[in-house]
């Protein structure tokens, strides 16, 4: 989110161990290295689902949500429990909803900008390049023309994983020399298996509280939110595949035409379809703080602000997301 300018854990098959009757004899022997067999397999079998369901939430939202990634000691955390852990180090989390997107919380906007805004201006910031990742010099100066600073390019980031392996593939490819959060950061995402080729996952971040950027508790709040519907965007087909649709047949040309007006204002890469459309959901329905957004910045008014993300909100894939949209509303107009 821009600063407002006006283990995955691989589960095997449940196996079924089958005895099956049979009329010749078996010896004390053959009969002892079955048992040991089976209790060895229902041991596994057990701990394996003990481990599997540890890392889901209750109910159905056992079935739809993305595996955790594996060989992250990150703890599951909601909402509440995130905003309440303020950062004097780095902290990361599993959403306990979404345990494959994983959410970093910076003691500082300067620490969080020399992690990820080199990876902002790869993946989705306007006028850079897409096929080579700036050395340090060329992102100082994208910077400065964007006006902003290291500290305020992004007050909240949000990336599939994908997009920032090949990142790192690039700029290895190229030859550029990482800062040392960046070398941090590709550590932690091999570490939690989010590198490897085929990799499922996201990644977002929230800022620390910091009263010369306007960041008090209530704006926590709107940019993790923001943040995990990307998270959500990222790693839920269904979520991703009705926020297309919506954009594409609920949407009239005009009202899409005001949303590239406004992120592209924002710094987004406008030609970037998917990208766009990410991030209209994320202002035009998860977004409840006017210092962030407002409908008049897209081109729309309250009334039809309000039509927009109840239609939005009463179509949405059952799940925390939409609980939580619901609870928000209604929103500034």
């Amino acid at each position: 989110m821009s600063p407002g300018r006006d283990g995955d854990i691989q589960d095997d098959d449940d196996r079924t161990i089958r005895i099956v009757r049979r009329t010749a004899r078996l010896t004390p022997r053959v009969v002892i290295l079955i048992l040991a067999l089976a209790a060895v397999l229902a041991t596994g079998g057990f701990a394996l689902w003990i481990v599997a369901h540890s890392a889901m939430p209750d109910g159905s939202a056992i079935l739809a949500a993305p595996r955790a990634p594996s060989g992250l000691d990150a703890p599951l955390a909601d909402e509440a429990t995130i905003l309440a852990a303020q950062a004097t180090s780095l902290q990361v989390f599993r959403f306990r909803y979404a345990p494959a997107v994983l959410v970093l919380s910076f003691p500082s906007l300067g620490q969080q900008g020399d992690m990820l805004d080199r990876v902002a201006a790869f993946v989705e910031k306007a006028g850079l390049p897409r096929d080579r990742v700036l050395a340090d010099a060329d992102l100082d100066a994208a910077i400065r023309q964007a006006g902003d600073t290291r500290e305020t390019y992004y007050l909240g980031h949000d990336y599939r994983v994908a997009d920032i392996a090949r990142f790192f593939v690039t700029a290895e490819r190229d030859g550029v020399v990482l800062d040392a959060e960046e070398v941090r950061l590709r550590a932690l995402l091999k570490q939690a298996g989010m590198l490897a080729p085929g990799a499922v996952g996201a990644l977002i971040s929230i800022p620390p509280e910091v009263a010369s950027q306007q960041i008090d508790g209530s704006a926590r709040a709107t940019i993790l939110h923001h943040e995990l519907s990307h998270g959500q965007f990222f790693t839920d087909p269904a979520y991703a595949a009705y926020v297309r649709n919506f954009w594409q047949t609920t949407l009239n040309d005009a009202q899409r035409a005001g949303f590239r007006r406004f992120l592209g204002g924002e710094g987004y890469d406008t030609a970037d379809e998917d990208l766009i459309l990410n991030e209209t959901q994320a202002f035009l329905v998860h977004t409840n703080d006017s210092r962030y957004f407002l409908p008049g910045r897209a081109g729309l008014t309250g009334a039809e602000a309000a039509r927009l993300r109840e239609a939005f909100v009463r179509g949405m894939p059952d799940g925390w997301l939409k609980s939580a949209t619901r609870a928000a509303m209604p929103f500034p107009g």
